[in-house]
């Protein structure tokens, strides 16, 4: 998790720097904090429209991250964002985001046909960062960890995708 909590001032910072244009989110199942990104909570809240209680955390009607227990939902956001000329990033336990693999494949696809369209304008990146990796044993441990979306997404051609790891720091014991 650490790889996360060292990208979250970035993602504050971006936030921050965007709050003008607001033309940046951060979508995610309600996982912010725990996947390391509790940070942007620094310069922004979670959008929420309705009533709030005391014991409610960063919610506001105007914050730029969107957290809803459906990753469909998220990534559909994010997708629909982004054909808006807007940027954004999708956050999510690496064991969870396979509920999306038909999504991301959808997205791909559309991406290679519309580039040979002259017309259609190129869109940002679909941007998904995955958290509790298989490496990683601290939090939450084996119940959240898959890396086998990794598989999915470098099956793609290297026109349309990247993969980008965080480097590794490596311990060995004797």
């Amino acid at each position: 998790m650490g790889d996360t909590r060292v990208l979250a001032p970035f993602l504050r910072d971006v936030t921050k720097l965007n709050d003008k244009e607001q033309n940046f989110r951060v979508f995610g199942p309600d996982e912010t904090i725990s996947n390391g990104l509790a940070a942007l909570f620094e310069t922004t809240r979670r959008q929420w429209d309705v009533t709030t209680y005391a014991n409610d955390e960063y919610l506001a009607p105007s914050g730029r991250v969107v957290e809803m227990l459906s990753e469909h939902q998220c990534e559909g956001w994010l997708e629909g964002y982004l054909l808006t000329g807007r940027h954004g990033l999708f956050n999510c336990y690496e064991a969870f985001i396979h509920i999306i693999d038909s999504m991301f494949n959808q997205h791909a696809k559309w991406l290679k046909v519309s580039s040979a369209l002259s017309w259609r304008p190129k869109i940002a990146s679909l941007n998904y960062l995955l958290a509790s990796h298989v490496w990683r044993q601290d939090h939450n441990g084996f119940t959240h960890q898959d890396p086998g979306f990794i598989d999915v997404v470098v099956n793609k051609k290297a026109e349309i995708v990247r993969v980008y790891l965080p480097p590794m720091r490596i311990v060995y014991c004797r």
